[in-house]
């Protein structure tokens, strides 16, 4: 009975084990894109941003990345996805890949905030966007559209708030600073601003964006 009791308990360790190693590995797996886009991946104070509201983001993110990493060597742009930059240390992926959290979480403050100033766009600003978002889905591919998974009209709705967005920026610049870029991501003015909100990240989600191979393809993942 006691060598019974011993063995059970053991197989219980071992299923433990089992079960611990199969979430780790899981937990490593890249997510297919177009199944995860009602994910959320940032919460800005109380509003939740999915991997759909980020779209917008990405797609330029990895089509600027790809395009330096075609004149860096364009027969291996793994290369230029791969080098650690001198200035921050943080490789090129990486790197690019919080631009997007930061763009997301800026656009989305001011946009509130325009929100709250019922700021619209103006007849010019609307046919400005309209050519932007033209613009937009003419440098994909069918194939890349396709492998976002996304209807148009959701990127071109994320479009348009970051033009409210951007305009309200230009709004209230001037009323508090006279360096126009006082409130881009990173600098001063902004970092002060960002103190009065709170945001998080969707790590176990996010880690798990296969950033760098959504829309372009060279095969660079994440450790």
């Amino acid at each position: 009975m006691k060598n019974a009791k011993i063995l059970l308990s053991v197989a219980l360790i071992i299923l433990a084990g089992l079960a611990l190693s199969l979430v780790s590995y899981q937990n490593k797996i890249d997510l297919e894109y177009r199944e995860s886009l009602d994910e959320t991946i940032v919460t800005v104070d109380e509003n939740a941003l999915t991997l759909r509201d980020l779209t917008y983001y990405i797609v330029k993110q990895e089509l600027f990345v790809e395009n330096q990493a075609k004149i860096y060597d364009i027969d291996n742009t793994n290369t230029y996805w791969g080098l650690r930059l001198k200035r921050t240390g943080g490789f090129v992926k990486l790197e690019a890949k919080q631009a997007i959290i930061d763009a997301a979480v800026h656009d989305e403050i001011f946009y509130q905030m325009a929100r709250a100033e019922e700021i619209v766009l103006d007849e010019e600003e609307t046919e400005k966007l309209l050519w932007m978002q033209y613009d937009f889905w003419a440098d994909l591919e069918e194939t890349q559209v396709k492998r976002l998974g996304v209807d148009r009209k959701d990127v071109n709705s994320v479009m348009e708030r970051i033009a409210i967005a951007q305009k309200y920026q230009r709004i209230y610049t001037p009323q508090h600073h006279t360096d126009s870029g006082y409130f881009d991501v990173g600098e001063e003015g902004y970092i002060q601003l960002l103190e009065e909100h709170r945001y998080k990240v969707n790590e176990s989600v996010w880690k798990r964006i296969p950033f760098g191979n959504i829309i372009v393809d060279h095969g660079v993942r994440e450790d």
